[in-house]
């Protein structure tokens, strides 16, 4: 099966030497790589012609003014062509085995949706966190928190209607999932780190909140839940991220988050 990598990629020159080299380090093959600039003042551009010049498999695309990564994955899954669509942010990282671990898992005609375990790295301090997943999440355990990485989700096209990112500048990732799953579906997940998520280089206060917000808006105006039911699930969010970060063991013992297999 033809794997679709979605790439955007917004000034980030210091970042995509690494993130695509974990593309082409990739142990399974089948795949194109779709970068999608979204408008960038640096020299990320020129990076990524020079690798599409270098493998047919990867192409380059421009957006004509910043649209945002949620916008920009949407032109580059206008674009693909393959079986399977799959996510990578351009300064994150993949596993060798990553595509190879979560292909076979598609053996299964009903599996649709999947993704993984993966690792956070501080740029600035070195600290790790290896984010773990259950085995299967559904959409009303999907509500209390987000445990899909953008960058380890593989989708099944012909699955859906259509696979589109909302025009939300934040947490459009968590939005689509939960328009994916919400009729019924699932999402099967593989416990092994298979994928480093790189933070710290952009991290600041005002980000965070901003992504908190954002989640109120998940619940409230995008997937337009009645008021005391957006606040409960909230309050789930903000417990539950709460106890993750602060109280990690704490958090295992009460299944708010889960060990990596080893």
């Amino acid at each position: 099966m033809l794997v679709s990598i979605i790439m955007p990629s917004y000034n980030s020159a210091k970042t995509l030497d690494d993130a695509v080299t974990s593309v082409l380090a990739q142990t399974y093959k089948s795949w194109e790589l779709i970068i999608i600039d979204d408008k960038s003042i640096d020299k990320s551009l020129k990076i990524a012609k020079k690798y599409a010049l270098d493998d047919p498999r990867i192409s380059v695309l421009s957006t004509g003014n910043n649209i945002g990564s949620g916008r920009a994955r949407n032109i580059g899954i206008s674009s693909s062509k393959g079986e399977l669509i799959a996510f990578l942010d351009s300064d994150d990282l993949w596993l060798p085995n990553k595509l190879e671990v979560q292909v076979k898992m598609f053996s299964d005609p009903r599996i649709a949706f999947v993704c993984s375990a993966y690792q956070r790295f501080n740029t600035i301090t070195n600290e790790t966190e290896n984010i773990g997943v259950p085995k299967s999440i559904e959409f009303n355990e999907l509500l209390k928190t987000n445990y899909i990485g953008c960058l380890t989700v593989v989708l099944r096209r012909n699955a859906y209607d259509s696979i589109k990112f909302p025009e939300m500048r934040k947490r459009q990732d968590y939005a689509l999932w939960l328009s994916l799953i919400k009729k019924g579906g699932s999402v099967q997940c593989s416990n092994q780190i298979l994928a480093k998520y790189r933070y710290g280089h952009e991290s600041t206060t005002s980000k965070k909140m901003g992504s908190i917000m954002s989640t109120w808006k998940v619940y409230s105006e995008f997937l337009e839940l009645k008021l005391p039911t957006s606040i409960f699930y909230f309050l789930n969010y903000l417990v539950r991220g709460l106890f993750r970060t602060k109280f990690p063991k704490l958090s295992l013992i009460l299944g708010f988050s889960y060990p990596v297999k080893e």
